[in-house]
């Protein structure tokens, strides 16, 4: 993951989808490894760093980009206890 060079400059669109991604794919790494080595799960991020307005903005952003649905999601969270 890099930022842009200047560190006040705006990041563009792509380098945010990209971090993004890269994030989601760290983070589900890790949180599996906490699953199964540790037994325990994997806190997103500490509860005051985003608002519940960016996470329902990223989440349904994330869900449209894979073409998944609430449903399924749900259906996933009950069959696999997470």
């Amino acid at each position: 993951m890099s930022l842009p060079a200047e560190r006040d400059a705006r990041p563009s669109d792509a380098e945010i989808q990209n971090m993004l991604a890269e994030a989601v794919r760290l983070f589900a790494g890790r949180a599996e490894e906490h699953a199964q080595e540790r037994d325990g799960a994997l806190p997103a991020f500490a509860p005051d760093a985003a608002t519940a307005t960016d996470v329902m903005v990223t989440v349904t952003a994330m869900m449209k980009a894979v073409n998944l649905q609430v449903f399924e999601l749900g259906m996933w969270q009950a069959w696999s206890g997470k």
